[in-house]
C-alpha cells in the first residue's frame, strides 16, 4: 500500500469533512443566479441613532426592480476565483458558457497558478 496514492475522509467530531491531503484545496466548484440590479436596504440597515425628541422621519417602501441579470460565480477553498455578469437582455448558450469557461481558465493562472499545473 505504500505506493499507492490513496486518499483517506473522514467526518470529524463538530461534522466536518476530514482529508489527509489537500484534496478540497484543488476542488473549483460554480453555480449561476439571478441577481437583482437595486437592491433596497432594509429597515434595519437604514436605522441611525438619534435623540428621543427628534422627529420621525419619513421611510418610503423601496421595490426591488424588476431588473436582473444573471451571476456566475467560481471559487475554491481560498475563495472566489471568478465572478461572471451576464449583460442584461442576454442569456446564456454554448458560445457564451464557452467564453465563461475561458475566463475562469485565465483567472486560475492569475489567482492559483500551481492549480493549472498538477
Amino acid at each position: 500500500n505504500g505506493d499507492e496514492d490513496t486518499t483517506h475522509i473522514g467526518v470529524g467530531p463538530n461534522g466536518d469533512f476530514q482529508a489527509n491531503n489537500n484534496l478540497f484545496d484543488n476542488l473549483i466548484t460554480g453555480d449561476e443566479t439571478w441577481v437583482h440590479l437595486n437592491t433596497p436596504e432594509t429597515k434595519r440597515d437604514s436605522m441611525t441613532w438619534k435623540h428621543p425628541s427628534s422627529p420621525v422621519t419619513k421611510k418610503f417602501k423601496v421595490q426591488r426592480s424588476a431588473a436582473k441579470v444573471i451571476a456566475t460565480e467560481f471559487w475554491d477553498a481560498k475563495g472566489v476565483i471568478l465572478l461572471d455578469i451576464l449583460p442584461q437582455g442576454q442569456c446564456i448558450n454554448a458560445a457564451r458558457y464557452c467564453s465563461t469557461l475561458h475566463h475562469l481558465k485565465e483567472a486560475i493562472r492569475r489567482k492559483r497558478p500551481g492549480l493549472l499545473r498538477r
